[in-house]
């Protein structure tokens, strides 16, 4: 009994010695990686990555190098480099646009062929060349840190909806839905959230403004802590409301001709009000003005879907689970002549003192 608690105890030490050990002085860590298109058909590929010093912060460093294929980027980047490049830190991916225009097949492909990258890696477009937002002063945060808190609290807290890398590869690889992906911009050394790219199959086709990220998220996701500006027809004034939380049911209505209902719940208080008083009128006024507005937009999403034959809402997928009958590979011929119904309703809970 006595040699068999050895033995287990001993087991551990073992397989100790089995793990493979990387030692952060003699490592790169990339944290962010750009691909742009370069010429005569290549990629350009621009990583950061980390490097520790002793007693010193951490430093952000950049490479830069051209490949005809993404995979061999990183590894002719590695006869460059002092130490190994290590993947397994990577939280952000930029790809140019006149790359994403082109399509990012194979960038997709490399990056989901890797081991050691997450599947929540983030993914992102950047207007013009991505390796130039890469460039910009991230201090004293870097780069990656930077952009994946710019990405995420807009997430969580604005109009941008959930995305990585994990949820672009089940879009894209499902027939019934297109992938997006939010865009970055860069403005002299400012880096800012500019709308959200609409891809048919792995190319990018068009683009959602910021004003219109509310109604997109509204449509795809939920808001748990959202604002949004109103403004009152009949009075003329503004109202902010905020902690906006939102829900969305689809509902089957015909697959010949394709036909669907979509009921929007949408739940917030009023904290600003540029009138005198809030009173039981202005909340009708608001709640009304505000279904009005959800319907009309998100209205005018689906005609942009359904001019570029697109389905960023996976609406094919929906029709599918819901019918027998539904043939999910005719889907893409059909999204033209889908028919649309928005059912919202909005509801003011709290707006503090009613008069």
């Amino acid at each position: 009994m006595k040699k068999t608690i050895c033995v287990f105890l001993f087991i551990p030490f073992l397989l100790t010695g089995c793990v493979e050990k990387e030692v952060l002085d003699d490592i790169n860590l990339v944290t962010a990686l750009a691909f742009d298109s370069a010429d005569d058909n290549k990629i350009l590929g621009t990583v950061n990555y980390n490097v520790y010093l002793q007693d010193q912060p951490v430093e952000d460093k950049q490479m830069v190098h051209q490949s005809e294929l993404s995979r061999e980027l990183i590894e002719d980047m590695q006869k460059q480099s002092s130490h190994p490049l290590v993947l397994g830190k990577l939280q952000i991916v930029l790809f140019g646009d006149s790359l994403v225009k082109s399509g990012i097949n194979e960038q997709v492909d490399t990056l989901q062929r890797e081991p050691s990258i997450s599947e929540r890696l983030l993914l992102v477009v950047a207007r013009g060349e991505a390796k130039d937002i890469l460039g910009a002063d991230f201090s004293p945060l870097g780069a990656s840190e930077f952009l994946t808190n710019l990405i995420l609290h807009n997430k969580t807290e604005l109009d941008v909806p959930r995305s990585n890398l994990h949820l672009f590869l089940h879009q894209y690889y499902s027939k019934g839905q297109d992938p997006y992906l939010p865009i970055l911009k860069r403005t002299d050394n400012n880096i800012k959230i500019d709308g959200l790219a609409l891809f048919h199959n792995e190319k990018f086709v068009d683009d959602i403004p910021n004003e219109k990220l509310f109604f997109f998220k509204v449509l795809s996701d939920q808001y748990t802590n959202g604002s949004h500006r109103l403004v009152l027809p009949e009075s003329k004034e503004q109202a902010g409301i905020k902690s906006i939380s939102s829900s969305r049911k689809f509902k089957l209505i015909s697959t010949n001709p394709c036909k669907i209902e979509i009921s929007i719940r949408i739940e917030g208080f009023i904290t600003e009000y540029t009138g005198n008083k809030i009173t039981q009128k202005t909340i009708n006024e608001a709640e009304k003005t505000f279904e009005e507005e959800i319907n009309k937009e998100t209205l005018a999403l689906f005609e942009q879907f359904k001019e570029h034959k697109i389905d960023p809402l996976g609406i094919g997928n929906e029709i599918e689970s819901r019918s027998r009958n539904f043939k999910i590979d005719e889907w893409r011929d059909k999204i033209a002549d889908l028919e649309i119904d928005i059912k919202s309703k909005a509801i003011i809970t709290e707006t503090g003192v009613i008069d």
